[in-house]
């Protein structure tokens, strides 16, 4: 089964960066909108997780455990 999906860029209009989580994620207080650019999201059911990334910014996004796509498709 695959799944395709769009997902929406969004734009930050306010961003306040207002404490640190122990995790070491940032607590953040924002006010965005959206556009009619993003990216095309596919997932396909396998035996094992991976990630490809392709487009013109696709060479300094990791596909590793680093990503928090793959961190969220271990979950």
């Amino acid at each position: 089964m695959t799944v395709k999906v769009f997902a929406p860029a969004k734009i930050n209009l306010t961003l306040h960066v207002t404490g640190q989580r122990e995790d070491g994620y940032h607590v953040l207080d924002s006010l965005v909108a959206f556009v009619d650019t993003g990216d095309q999201i596919t997932a396909t059911v396998a035996e094992e997780n991976s990630l490809t990334v392709t487009g013109p910014f696709a060479e300094g996004v990791p596909t590793d455990a680093s990503n928090l796509v793959m961190q969220a498709a271990e979950l």
